[in-house]
């Protein structure tokens, strides 16, 4: 027995609209879901990358600090402006005598806009 359809003719093989509609819908939101994720992890490497030269300049500026005679430092607060990866920052470096022959010294990378902060600490001493 053969099955015809509608108009007397054999049913051809293939896909329905609803199903191929379906089908469209579905790849469509995949691409944007890909697309939002691709976004997402450029904005999160950059920052990464953004992270890592804060890392370096703070450890630039411990080391500066650190090479430095320990009677020559100067305790305080003393605050720059630098630009990473052209965003802006304020650097800000404290240096707290702890003894006579120990000072602790923070090292502070704060955005002015948006952006990672970094914050870096590390103590500095004189022989006895």
């Amino acid at each position: 027995m053969r099955v015809l359809a509608r108009h007397g003719r054999p049913p051809t093989a293939g896909f329905t609209l609803i199903e191929v509609v379906g089908a469209l819908v579905i790849f469509s939101v995949g691409v944007l879901m890909v697309i939002r994720l691709s976004t997402a992890t450029g904005t999160q490497m950059r920052y990464a990358g953004v992270s890592s030269e804060l890392a370096v300049r703070a450890a630039e500026r411990l080391d500066s600090l650190e090479a430095a005679p320990f009677a020559s430092l100067v305790m305080g607060v003393d605050v720059d402006a630098l630009s990473v990866s052209g965003l802006e920052y304020q650097r800000s470096v404290t240096l707290t005598r702890l003894t006579p022959l120990l000072a602790r010294v923070d090292v502070i990378l704060a955005p002015v806009g948006a952006g990672p902060t970094y914050t870096a600490t590390s103590y500095v001493g004189d022989t006895w």
